[in-house]
Formats: C-alpha cells, structure tokens, sequence
C-alpha cells in the first residue's frame, strides 16, 4: 500500500547562495541538513580533493532536495526532522536510510533524483506493508 508520494523541484543556485556566503554559512547548513553518516563524508578529505565547491553544493542539493521530498510523502503519519533520513549513494542510485516511528516501522522508501540545466527534482514514494499498524 502507498502511504505517499512526494516531489521537490530546487535550483541549485539556492544552495550556491549558501555556500557562497563562506564556509561559516557552509558548515551551519550542512550540520542542520546532514545526517552524521552524510556529515561526515561531506567533511571528508574525499570530498575536498573533488571539484570543491561545485561538489559541495551538489551533494548539498541532492540531499536536500530528496529530503524535502521524503517530509511530503510521508506528512501527516510522521513529521520527519532532517536527521531522521540519510541518504546515500549506492552505485547511481540514492537510496534513504529513515528512522520511522513504530507505527510506520517496515515501510519501503523509493527515491529517484534528477537533474538538468540546474535544477534537480527529488521524488519519493513510500510504502507500507499490509501487516503495518497504520493499514
């Protein structure tokens, strides 16, 4: 059963702006956003020796592109902070890791991300199981 069904459109440049402003504004968002899992690879020597701050705003955007999108597919059963998802990489899809409260315990989350032209669209369909307290 489909508990629900987000989308999230963000241009890029919104992120840019942040980081832009130096890395005081940088670090602020980023430890409000990531989880520490996604914190600690954004601070990772990896992640400086990439194309530095244009990999920065991308990773930035993905998540918070995507984690917007998970908050309105899961709204009203669960109002999710930015540390309840992680996202991560694995190969070229992103995959959220969430920490569902117990009514909502078992549910699928699908992610799916795009980007063009400096827009990326985050969308998310979460599923529940039949043997879920909320069916």
């Amino acid at each position: 059963m489909i508990l629900g069904i987000g989308v999230d459109i963000l241009s890029i440049t919104r992120i840019q702006a942040i980081v832009g402003r130096g890395s005081k504004y940088a670090q602020r968002f980023s430890r409000r956003i990531l989880c520490d899992q996604e914190l600690e690879h954004y601070s990772s020597v990896e992640m400086a020796q990439m194309a530095g701050d244009t990999a920065r705003v991308n990773f930035l955007a993905k998540r918070w592109c995507l984690k917007e999108a998970l908050y309105k597919a899961a709204f009203p059963h669960q109002t999710l902070k930015w540390h309840d998802v992680c996202i991560q990489s694995v190969g070229p899809k992103p995959m959220a890791s969430v920490r569902w409260d117990a009514q909502l315990a078992g549910a699928k989350t699908h992610v799916s991300l795009s980007h063009d032209h400096g827009l990326l669209v985050g969308y998310v369909v979460v599923e529940l199981n039949r043997d879920s307290a909320l069916v």
